[in-house]
């Protein structure tokens, strides 16, 4: 997805793919998954919350950010959003590596941090 600007740049379509993909995160975890500094990936979010395609709400101290369900294009921008991301392999690879649930207590843990077996 190197070139593809959908949103205007190739990172803040990477931005708006990934955080509808994810339903809901914070800026930190989309930079980390994404390879956009922190500092972009906040103004990123910051611009589409104004347009109305992303909105975030603090939960303690942490920026919880999610699709707008009530952007006029909601739908639309869910489905395109998910086909880019099945059909950009370093986005699924990045998806699939993400791990959304906690770990069981005492399971090994191989090199890379993957779960061993």
């Amino acid at each position: 997805m190197e070139g593809l600007k959908l949103f205007g740049s190739p990172a803040r379509t990477r931005v708006v793919v990934l955080a509808v993909a994810l339903r809901e995160t914070y800026p930190r975890e989309l930079a980390r998954i994404s390879g956009i500094p922190l500092v972009s990936v906040q103004r990123i979010v910051d611009d589409l919350e104004r347009e109305g395609i992303l909105v975030s709400r603090l939960a303690g101290n942490q920026r919880r950010v999610t699709a707008n369900p009530h952007w006029v294009a909601a739908g639309q921008l869910r489905d395109l959003a998910l086909r880019v991301a099945e059909t950009t392999p370093e986005i699924r690879a990045a998806l699939d590596a993400e791990r959304r649930r906690p770990r069981r207590r005492g399971k090994p843990v191989d090199r890379a941090g993957h779960d061993a077996a």
